[in-house]
């Protein structure tokens, strides 16, 4: 680094790369995203600076931020991989209200029989088939896979395809009926079936 770039003084606000010198440490400590190299401050993200005068330290705001992780509570949308028996196991798209970002944690997924809506279920394979979008909620988020809900009425499957033909099915009632084939299927489904931007 030549003498110029080593003078040139950051200041609060300004955006800076991974690797861009900061200062030296005789004048700010490094806090968050800074490292430190033979006295020299650099910064190990993108992001913008922040100056603390009172604790005399220097640090950085990630120009992004870390993507969501579902907590217990939280509405996410998953597609259905398998349906067994006892349980649905599914992969997590996202989380609702999240700007659309990616999940950061495992995006495995389950719901256990007794948590696919109030009252009996027979057989699983009428509620959920693979491929089935979904939405749910968080009810633990301890264990792999998380585990979910879909209880409510605004919960259950919100988009599905023919077991047949692959044609996105449309509701009628309580059934869904594919408009090119005829077929009637069953699913656990959500109030919200066809009507929310995936």
């Amino acid at each position: 680094m030549d003498e110029e770039q080593k003078r040139r003084t950051v200041k609060e606000g300004d955006f800076v790369l991974p690797g861009d010198y900061l200062g030296v440490i005789e004048e700010y400590l490094p806090g968050d995203g800074v490292i430190v190299e033979d006295g020299n401050l650099y910064s190990a993200r993108a992001g913008w600076v922040k100056i603390d005068k009172d604790k005399i330290e220097i640090s950085l705001k990630p120009a992004s931020s870390t993507p969501p992780i579902p907590k217990v509570g939280d509405i996410v949308y998953a597609r259905v991989i398998d349906v067994k028996q006892q349980a649905v196991l599914l992969r997590m798209i996202k989380i609702e209200g999240r700007d659309n970002r990616e999940i950061a944690t495992s995006k495995l997924a389950g719901i256990h029989i007794s948590q696919v809506k109030d009252g009996f279920v027979e057989d699983l394979k009428n509620e959920f088939k693979i491929g089935d979008i979904v939405r749910a909620r968080v009810i633990t988020d301890e264990k792999s896979p998380i585990q979910l809900t879909t209880k409510d009425p605004d919960l259950g499957v919100v988009y599905a395809l023919c077991s047949k033909c692959r044609t996105p099915l449309v509701r009628k009632g309580n059934q869904l009926v594919c408009p090119k084939c005829g077929n009637v299927e069953t699913r656990k489904l959500s109030t919200l079936y066809r009507k929310v931007k995936l």
